[in-house]
C-alpha cells in the first residue's frame, strides 16, 4: 500500500520536474496569483491596496531567487505584464491598481539580467505631476509616466535605445496608448527621447507620444516588424464640438504611423495595412470594462 502511495505521489510530481529554485519560484507565483486576484477582483479599495503592497514585497522576494530572470510568471499574465527585449539585458514588469474615484495607479520595475544578484529598478508613477508637457519631458524612473507595456523594440545605432508600447487608463471616460523610449545613460534609466515628429512636415520632435481616446473605443497601436513601422489608428472627434476633448476621440478606420529615417521617427499618414501579420503577435487589448471585478489585460 505504501509503495502504491509512493508511486502515486511520484507520478503527480514528475510532470513538474522542478529544481529547488524553480519550485521556490512556483510557490512564489502561487502567492502572487492569489494577491493579484484580490487586486483585480476585490470590491474594496483598501483590500486592493493592501494586496498590492504584499504583491510588491512578494515579487521582490521572488526575484531574489537565483535564476529568477528566466522565470516567466506565465500564470500572472492577466495581472502583470512582462516584456523582455530581444537582447535579454533586462525585463520590465508593469501593472495597475484601480481606485474608487475612477483613476489608475501604475506600478512597475526593471529587472536587469544579473545572474549574481538582484538588480531591480523601481518605477514610480509620476503621472499626476505631468499633466502639462507630458510629451516633451525626459523622465527618470522616479517620475515615470505610468503605463502597462505590451511590446518592446530595440532601436540600433547611436544612441541605442528601446521603444515601448503601452496602454494607459486615465479614467472611466478615457484611455491612452503610449509610444515611449527607454535608455540607460550613465547607469540611470531615462524615459523619453526627442525623436518622434509631432505631425507630418513638422520641425517639432517629441520625447514620447500619448494618444488619448474614449474608453468605449479601442485603439490599434502595433510595431509591424516586416515594414519597420509603428502603426496606429488615426483618432478624430465624433463631432466638431468635441475637437478639444480628447476623451471623446475615436478611430476613423484609417491608419498613420512612424517610420525611421536619419535617426528620427517620421510621421506618415494613411498607411496601407491590408496585409497585417497575425493578430497573435500583439495580444494586448484595452480593458473592456473598467471595474474592480473585471479588468482584463490580454486576449487569447
Amino acid at each position: 500500500m505504501r509503495f502504491f502511495l509512493f508511486l502515486t505521489l511520484l507520478a503527480f510530481l514528475k510532470p513538474f520536474n522542478l529544481s529547488a529554485q524553480e519550485l521556490s519560484m512556483y510557490q512564489y507565483e502561487d502567492s502572487l496569483k492569489v494577491l493579484g486576484n484580490v487586486i483585480i477582483n476585490d470590491t474594496t479599495e483598501t483590500a486592493r491596496s493592501t494586496a498590492n503592497e504584499k504583491f510588491i514585497k512578494t515579487l521582490i522576494n521572488a526575484l531574489k531567487t537565483k535564476g529568477s530572470f528566466n522565470y516567466k510568471f506565465s500564470r500572472l499574465q492577466n495581472i502583470v505584464s512582462i516584456v523582455t527585449p530581444e537582447d535579454r539585458k533586462f525585463r520590465v514588469f508593469t501593472w495597475f491598481v484601480f481606485s474608487r474615484n475612477g483613476n489608475f495607479r501604475y506600478y512597475g520595475a526593471i529587472q536587469m539580467s544579473n545572474p549574481e544578484k538582484l538588480e531591480l529598478i523601481p518605477l514610480i508613477d509620476g503621472t499626476q505631476e505631468l499633466e502639462n508637457g507630458t510629451e516633451q519631458t525626459l523622465l527618470p524612473s522616479s517620475k515615470w509616466l505610468g503605463s502597462v507595456y505590451y511590446n518592446i523594440t530595440p532601436v540600433t545605432g547611436k544612441p541605442f535605445y528601446y521603444i515601448l508600447l503601452g496602454w494607459k487608463g486615465n479614467s472611466i471616460e478615457s484611455s491612452s496608448k503610449v509610444i515611449e523610449t527607454l535608455s540607460f545613460e550613465n547607469g540611470r534609466v531615462v524615459f523619453g527621447k526627442p525623436v518622434f515628429q509631432q505631425e507630418p512636415k513638422s520641425n517639432i520632435y517629441l520625447a514620447r507620444r500619448v494618444f488619448t481616446y474614449n474608453s468605449d473605443a479601442s485603439m490599434f497601436l502595433r510595431y509591424i516588424k516586416n515594414d519597420k513601422v509603428f502603426a496606429f489608428d488615426h483618432l478624430v472627434p465624433p463631432h466638431q464640438e468635441f475637437q478639444n476633448s480628447k476623451d471623446k476621440y475615436i478611430p476613423d478606420l484609417t491608419y498613420d504611423g512612424y517610420k525611421y529615417k536619419n535617426g528620427k521617427w517620421i510621421y506618415v499618414e494613411d498607411l496601407d495595412l491590408k496585409n497585417l501579420p497575425d493578430e497573435k503577435d500583439d495580444s494586448f487589448v484595452d480593458p473592456s470594462k473598467i471595474t474592480p471585478s473585471s479588468i482584463p489585460i490580454r486576449k487569447y
